[in-house]
């Protein structure tokens, strides 16, 4: 805490780490009765005043990987925009540091891993994030399928 992100990777956004590992939970989202809690890894207050969350993943960073984590970055812009409890605050600013190691190295029983961080920003797409959200709900509320004997999910939840 009290690190500039932009100390992490250059292209980081400049302003100040705040919270690590922070817990949000949300409002029930418009239309659903659905609504988000989790736990984020860093945000930032960035020097116009606004936030910034990042989110870091051990993982090679190709745009395939990285572009599973959007919706779980816009789902804590949601929340901490719209706290169940407590003040809002205004996220101007999201990404995904990716950390793959380069080199590992056992010292005196303990892993040590070299790596050099990428960095890639999420552009904001609400739109698309709150159909996810709606569809999410849709499937949730709805009836379940019927039950198949060649279903595994099935013959489990068949014995509770």
């Amino acid at each position: 805490m009290g690190m500039n992100l932009s100390d992490i990777h250059p292209d980081l956004p400049s302003g100040i780490i705040e919270i690590q590992e922070g817990y949000m939970k949300s409002i029930t989202i418009d239309g659903t009765n659905c609504y988000l809690s989790g736990r984020f890894d860093i945000l930032s207050k960035l020097d116009d005043g606004t936030f910034a969350i990042i989110d870091f993943k051990i993982t090679t960073p190709d745009s395939e990987k990285i572009s599973k984590y959007i919706s779980q970055l816009h789902a804590y812009k949601f929340a901490l925009e719209n706290p169940s409890s407590g003040k809002p605050i205004k996220v101007s600013k999201m990404g995904i540091v990716s950390i793959n190691p380069d080199e590992m190295k056992l010292v005196d029983g303990k892993v040590i891993f070299t790596t050099t961080p990428k960095y890639h920003p999420v552009e904001e797409d609400t739109e698309s994030f709150h159909n996810l959200i709606r569809e999410i709900s849709t499937l949730l509320n709805g009836d379940l399928p019927a039950v198949s004997k060649t279903c595994s999910l099935c013959i489990y939840r068949s014995k509770f």
